[in-house]
């Protein structure tokens, strides 16, 4: 019956679309009620479940004679032992946080990160283990540098460790989302006790997603102050340092301060290059070190540009029956608007910053610091102005990249401004050269 199903499915398709998507397909289980079938991987089966599922299920149908349900799985996730299943199951049953908040894919194994990032694994393996070891656990950084995948992780290992423990992820978002929620049904007893009580590890992404909401960061406060006081473990995300989180209470900050706090660096190019063997690999596709040094040197510290490039490569060489070589590689990122392919290209922020350090002295960390000194902010405000006037970029994504509110980011506009109007030298000279700069390294990459 399996080999009919798969017969049946091989006559339906081309042979091309066959070779590329279906060559891995097994049925593992035919049941009363479904049809388990597996592929290599979870990249092949969300292709499968949202481009083929008519053509699986009438090639079951025919098969059977039987209309029957069927459902995909990663075979390297499938491939446990029977025991392997039922221990899994039963610790899922035991575990209150359930799965589906968790990303398969977010685990200490997967993170792939080198020398600057190693204190932050490290801190997080041990937090798993022992929870309340570093507490609370500060993590920031910029976006897309894999703070997610760290918070998930710790939250992951430690329900394996400790599967009798209530281990919470939650973003601050749905934290805000569940409180509304209480408050609306009066609910918040209830609240309180699920967050409070009942939790033996809360870690929370994106606190500044709370910054203006001074109800919830009262309600996390307490929450906060409650389960510290009782050894339990927190983990905070946010995409900056604790006392750049302008608009929060300064005893907010103190408690946040008052455990580890780690920055997330930017992966190194020899770092990047791993990431994109690893991501690869992930996928069943193997890249050259050629192709691997070629996106690590063009496509910037975000990693999920990073495996942005990677699937849209794997995706166009399935469809198009290409190569993974250089060619592609460089078709995919220009595709994606990602660098010029000289191997030296930074991306337009990137490259005011080189500027403005050129101009000044003051490197990106810096700038982005929560330092007053004069010369630090007015080198800020330029950057501000540059991202305005060069690139062209909104007061919400200038906000982002400086880590401030917005009401910094258009008082440093409204103070550039007057400067130039008054033909202050201090400011005019260095926002003419600014320009000039921008102007030069643009047409250079």
């Amino acid at each position: 019956m399996s080999r009919k199903i798969l017969d049946v499915l091989r006559d339906s398709v081309p042979k091309k679309t066959w070779n590329n998507w279906f060559s891995s397909l097994e049925v593992k289980k035919i049941d009363h009620d479904r049809v388990e079938l597996t592929v290599d991987n979870l990249f092949i089966k969300d292709w499968l479940q949202t481009r083929f599922s008519k053509e699986i299920t009438n090639a079951i149908r025919a098969a059977t004679g039987r209309e029957l349900p069927f459902t995909i799985q990663d075979k390297n996730i499938s491939s446990q032992s029977k025991s392997e299943s039922v221990s899994q199951e039963s610790l899922v049953r035991k575990r209150p946080l359930q799965l589906s908040n968790l990303s398969e894919e977010c685990t200490f194994e997967n993170f792939q990160f080198g020398i600057e990032n190693r204190f932050l694994v490290e801190a997080g393996r041990e937090i798993s283990l022992n929870p309340g070891a570093y507490n609370p656990l500060f993590i920031y950084g910029g976006v897309g540098l894999g703070k997610t995948h760290i918070m998930q992780a710790i939250a992951r290992r430690a329900m394996d460790i400790h599967p009798e423990k209530r281990i919470i992820y939650i973003t601050s978002e749905q934290f805000l989302n569940e409180m509304v929620v209480a408050i609306k049904k009066n609910e918040v007893h209830r609240f309180r006790e699920e967050y409070r009580r009942k939790a033996d590890a809360l870690l929370i992404d994106d606190i500044q997603f709370l910054v203006g909401k001074k109800g919830v960061q009262n309600e996390f406060f307490h929450t906060f102050n409650h389960l510290h006081d009782a050894g339990k473990q927190l983990v905070i995300c946010s995409d900056r340092s604790p006392e750049e989180l302008e608009d929060f209470h300064e005893r907010y900050v103190s408690r946040f301060q008052m455990g580890l706090a780690i920055r997330i660096s930017e992966p190194s190019e020899e770092t990047r290059f791993l990431i994109a063997k690893g991501l690869a690999k992930r996928e069943n596709v193997e890249i050259s070190d050629e192709v691997a040094w070629f996106l690590a040197r063009n496509v910037d510290a975000n990693i999920r540009r990073l495996r942005g490039a990677i699937i849209k490569m794997i995706v166009q060489a399935k469809i198009y029956e290409q190569d993974y070589d250089l060619s592609l590689a460089t078709e995919v990122l220009r595709s994606m608007n990602i660098g010029t392919f000289s191997g030296q290209t930074k991306s337009p922020v990137e490259l005011l910053f080189s500027c403005i350090k050129e101009l000044t002295g003051f490197e990106k960390e810096e700038l982005l610091a929560s330092s007053r000194d004069a010369e630090r902010v007015r080198a800020r405000y330029l950057f501000i102005y540059g991202m305005k006037n060069t690139l062209g970029r909104s007061i919400n994504e200038i906000a982002s990249t400086i880590r401030r509110k917005h009401s910094t980011v258009i008082h440093a506009l409204k103070k550039i401004e007057k400067a130039l109007e008054q033909k202050d030298d201090t400011i005019t000279e260095p926002v003419n050269r600014l320009f000039t700069s921008m102007s030069s390294k643009s047409q250079a990459s």
